[in-house]
C-alpha cells in the first residue's frame, strides 16, 4: 500500500483490498446483534382518535363513540386523546376507522336548527344519506331553503340543519304541503 496525501486515494486503496475473515464475521456478528435488538424496540407510532363504528353527523360523541390507534405517521389535525372530542359534534358522517380531525368537528352555530321533513318521494327519501347537502323545495317549485346538511334520515322523514329562518319557513310548510328534496 501506498502512502496518499488525498483522502479519496486513501479510501480507494483500502475498498480494493478484501477484508479479513475475521473483519467480515465480526461485521455481521455486530449487524445480528443490531438486527434482534430492533426487534424488541417498542413500535411508539403516532396515536390518533378514530372513530369505532359509523357515526352521523350532529350527534354528541360518547366515550364509546371513539377509540385512539397507533398510526406509522402523523395525521394532521388528529387528536391523541379521546376525552378531548367526548361531547363535540361533527359536520358530516364518518365511517369507523377513520380518524378524526379539527376539520371534522361542528362549530356551534346560535344561527342554525334542524327539522324533521317528510319528503314526497320515497325513492328519493331512500337515496338521501346523511352528510349530503340538499335544497328543499314545494309541490309548485318553490325553494325554501338551499345547502341544508342532512343530519339523519328514518325511512321518509329526513332531518336537516339549516339557518334558522329557513328551518322555521320549511317546518311550517311541511304541516300543510309536500316537501321535496334535491341532491347538491
Amino acid at each position: 500500500m501506498t502512502l496518499s496525501s488525498t483522502l479519496s486515494d486513501r479510501v480507494r486503496s483500502l475498498l480494493r483490498r478484501r477484508p479479513s475473515a475475521v473483519w467480515r464475521r465480526s461485521l455481521a456478528l455486530v449487524l445480528a446483534l443490531l438486527a434482534a435488538s430492533t426487534a424488541f424496540w417498542p413500535d411508539v407510532g403516532h396515536p390518533a382518535v378514530v372513530a369505532s363504528r359509523d357515526l352521523p353527523p350532529g350527534v354528541p360523541l360518547a366515550d364509546s363513540d371513539l377509540r385512539l390507534v397507533s398510526f406509522d405517521a402523523p395525521v394532521s389535525g388528529s387528536f391523541s386523546g379521546v376525552s378531548a372530542l367526548v361531547g363535540k359534534t361533527l359536520n358530516d358522517a364518518t365511517r369507523a376507522g377513520v380518524p378524526l380531525t379539527d376539520l371534522d368537528l361542528a362549530t356551534a352555530d346560535p344561527d342554525a336548527a334542524s327539522v324533521a321533513v317528510e319528503v314526497a318521494d320515497q325513492g328519493l327519501a331512500d337515496v338521501v344519506r346523511p352528510g349530503d347537502r340538499v335544497d328543499v323545495v314545494t309541490s309548485t317549485g318553490e325553494v325554501l331553503a338551499e345547502n341544508a346538511s342532512v343530519r339523519e334520515t328514518r325511512g321518509r322523514v329526513v332531518v336537516l340543519t339549516l339557518p334558522r329562518l329557513n328551518a322555521n319557513r320549511v317546518a311550517a310548510m311541511s304541516l300543510d304541503h309536500a316537501l321535496a328534496v334535491t341532491l347538491r
